[in-house]
């Protein structure tokens, strides 16, 4: 056995390098289509051995899970878990409530991505507004009160009032989450808007506060401190930088399909609100906010799955 082993390889040594090179027909050469192993031209030996190898690893990645198919259909099952959302009795929402945040504009739930991870400080994961509307692990959010000695006695959320959103650990997210945003720069902002990137950050600070406001500006000092009824449309006003929390149908690819981009960005009418007319004549002060937000800016928190209230804001105005 030794000796013939010896021949062969004696055998192949004498073989030119331009012929050894030279073991693929010219149509493989050429990118063509190959000839089947079964047919004895060109490389199908070789041919032969890469099927039953691509096989083999085929049915070990099979038995241990690792297909890419099986793979995703896992992460699918661990963000898409189903979840409750509370009862409100009273029909007003209170902390530790878990709701839903609906977007007026892309008809969006509000909805994290365990698996597309943003560069932060802390761990954090991108947010979008997903066509789904199934209360799941993924889009059931807790409203958290952020500071105990606020004003406020009781456990009522109200217009005005500082609180955080949170995001319970599922899937890859192995701490709690806070809805959480920051100023434009260069290495933080939204992927196609460009406007203020909204992530969901494991790390509670002054960047995950936000007030809830009533969506009627004409209204909005008036209803300042009372209490957020569920299900009502508001905006949701980030308050380290000012900006609105906003979805508009803006398509984003993700593993969960097509959905709509998160950001903040205020949406104000263009059409002009005389402002410096009520100022002069002592109606308003400069801290009225006039111009009317536009649907991208409405969001409804909903509870013990109930729908949307009509919605009760008037469309922005025709410049």
């Amino acid at each position: 056995m030794c000796r013939r082993r010896l021949k062969l390889d004696r055998s192949c040594s004498l073989v030119s390098p331009h012929l050894a090179k030279m073991m693929f027909t010219p149509q493989q050469l050429t990118g063509g289509p190959k000839y089947h192993h079964k047919t004895r031209i060109g490389n199908w030996s070789e041919d032969l051995e890469l099927e039953e190898i691509k096989l083999k690893d085929y049915l070990k990645k099979k038995e241990t899970g690792s297909l890419i198919v099986t793979a995703k259909q896992r992460q699918l099952e661990s963000s898409l878990h189903a979840d409750e959302l509370s009862s409100s009795p009273d029909g007003f929402l209170h902390f530790g409530m878990k709701v839903m945040l609906v977007n007026h504009q892309s008809k969006g739930v509000l909805s994290a991505n365990p698996y597309d991870v943003v560069a932060k400080s802390s761990p954090a994961y991108m947010i979008t507004s997903s066509p789904v509307g199934s209360p799941c692990v993924r889009n059931v959010f807790v409203i958290e009160r952020a500071d105990p000695k606020d004003g406020f006695e009781d456990d009522t959320v109200h217009y005005g009032q500082n609180i955080r959103i949170k995001l319970c650990p599922f899937s890859e997210i192995k701490a709690d989450a806070y809805l959480h945003s920051e100023m434009v720069t260069g290495l933080a902002a939204a992927k196609f808007s460009r406007h203020q990137e909204v992530t969901a950050l494991t790390a509670p600070s002054g960047e995950t506060l936000w007030q809830a406001l009533f969506p009627d500006t004409q209204a909005r000092f008036e209803m300042d401190g009372e209490a957020v009824p569920a299900g009502s449309p508001l905006v949701l006003r980030h308050v380290q930088t000012g900006s609105f929390l906003a979805s508009d149908e803006i398509p984003y690819h993700n593993l969960f399909g097509v959905e709509f981009e998160v950001h903040c960005f205020h949406y104000f009418s263009l059409g002009k609100s005389q402002n410096l007319v009520g100022e002069m004549k002592g109606e308003i002060t400069g801290d009225y906010a006039l111009r009317k937000h536009g649907l991208p800016n409405i969001w409804s928190m909903i509870a013990d799955s109930g729908e949307m209230e009509g919605d009760k804001t008037v469309a922005p105005e025709q410049p």
